[in-house]
């Protein structure tokens, strides 16, 4: 996990709540205007779903990177409350649980995109 969405997603779940809007943030809005800044650093990431928006980006070296630009998705209000209860359900509350129990996670990203399906 690259060490800024480390930091963040450390900090997202340290404080114990919902982020909403950053519009002190100086990329505010990244995505749209009101998005939930909360997953700013999704913790699904990269899910390599094209359905929530996000694609394969040719890097320079000819490389692949997934992008996530277009993903709006994790950023829609109800999605980030919903995975909020979802990681404190299955008892993830540190970036360590994120890394180390993937197959939870897939499950989490499941039950969303069941839930809330990616427009």
């Amino acid at each position: 996990m690259h060490p800024l969405a480390y930091e963040r997603l450390k900090r997202v779940l340290n404080d114990k709540k919902l982020v909403g809007p950053d519009e002190m943030c100086e990329y505010y809005p990244c995505h749209f205007h009101g998005q939930d800044c909360t997953w700013c650093f999704c913790p699904f990431y990269p899910c390599e779903d094209e359905q929530t928006g996000g694609e394969w980006v040719l890097k320079k070296d000819g490389g692949h990177i997934w992008g996530c630009s277009d993903c709006f998705w994790i950023h829609k209000s109800e999605v980030a409350k919903e995975l909020w209860r979802a990681l404190r359900r299955f008892g993830i509350a540190r970036v360590e649980d994120i890394e180390e129990r993937k197959e939870d996670m897939k499950k989490i990203f499941s039950a969303l995109k069941e839930k809330y399906p990616p427009d």
